[in-house]
């Protein structure tokens, strides 16, 4: 599967159990810089308790993104370029953390 809104698809209905959809949940929003902005929930997954400091990279004001994982919740935002980038970034969290390399 190459498509990443695919495997989020997917990673979003695997952790579907009648429960955790209820407190977890997936936004992709526009900000004005113009960019995006990503929040997805990660309770009751192997991302929960981690944490990864957000640091923005700006190479120039319109090429930036930052992300990172706090209070069990991945966000992330960058510039219009930067949606699959930061979706690919979390699928790469997603499965350092399956195999415990993260």
């Amino acid at each position: 599967m190459n498509n990443i809104f695919e495997w989020l698809v997917n990673w979003f209905n695997s952790n579907c159990d009648g429960d955790w959809e209820h407190e977890n949940g997936i936004k992709i929003y526009t900000v004005s810089n113009p960019g995006w902005f990503i929040s997805i929930g990660l309770r009751d997954t192997p991302l929960e308790d981690k944490i990864i400091e957000s640091e923005l990279i700006e190479k120039s004001d319109d090429d930036w993104y930052f992300y990172g994982i706090k209070s069990a919740k991945f966000e992330a935002s960058g510039d219009t370029n930067k949606l699959i980038f930061l979706l690919t970034k979390f699928k790469e969290l997603v499965e350092a953390a399956a195999t415990e390399r993260l």
